[in-house]
């Protein structure tokens, strides 16, 4: 995701650290006590928001773990945060590499994948958010039934990562080359919406922790 950089995505990423953890704060308290509580659910690369913050609307039982690299994503996501005045969200601004350490085990009740980087070359393939050593920090991470939800529509993105899931404990709930978008556990991102205007088609799966 390529975004040009603008004063104000740091401004308001400044003006609101109750909404965002930066990677100079992964030690903060607000960080810690957001993940003590229940009902947790994780994002990986939550791009502009769209889809955490729809879940959030939808499921306010539920507090949502956001995560996002780019800055300005990142911002554009806490405009909308600002205005939707949502208390179920807590961004951080950091890679999940990084975060893995810190994120406590078998707490999450779901963990979605949203239309991740398809790191096409092999000798990237290790950094697919699908690959099998992000499968079992996502096994760590998910209570006893906790469920995994991977959307793309990279063909060969899906195809490997379908391959991956062979190799892990996770047990297969669904696998659909064709998703329609009418599951109720779920929401549109950004990518979604665009690629369903150009009619191309979105593939997704559900595994649940055993």
């Amino acid at each position: 995701m390529r975004l040009r950089h603008r004063v104000w995505g740091d401004k308001i990423i400044e003006e609101h650290p109750e909404l965002v953890i930066t990677r100079e704060q992964l030690d903060s308290q607000i960080l810690t006590d957001f993940l003590a509580k229940d009902n947790l659910v994780l994002e990986i690369g939550s791009g502009k928001g769209d889809f955490a913050i729809q879940m959030a609307k939808k499921y306010p039982e539920w507090n949502f773990v956001g995560v996002e690299m780019n800055e300005m994503a990142l911002a554009i996501t806490l405009k909308k945060l600002v205005n939707e005045e949502l208390k179920n969200i807590l961004m951080i601004n950091c890679d999940v590499n990084r975060l893995f350490e810190l994120l406590p085990s078998h707490r999450f009740e779901r963990i979605f994948l949203n239309f991740s980087d398809p790191w096409p070359k092999k000798r990237q393939h290790k950094r697919r958010l699908t690959y099998p050593t992000f499968l079992t920090q996502y096994e760590r991470l998910l209570v006893k039934g906790g469920y995994l939800a991977f959307k793309t529509d990279n063909d060969e993105l899906f195809k490997d990562s379908c391959e991956y899931l062979k190799a892990s404990n996770f047990e297969t709930i669904t696998i659909d080359y064709n998703y329609d978008g009418h599951e109720i556990v779920d929401a549109q991102t950004e990518y979604e919406t665009k690629f369903r205007k150009q009619q191309i088609k979105i593939k997704r799966f559900v595994v649940r922790s055993k």
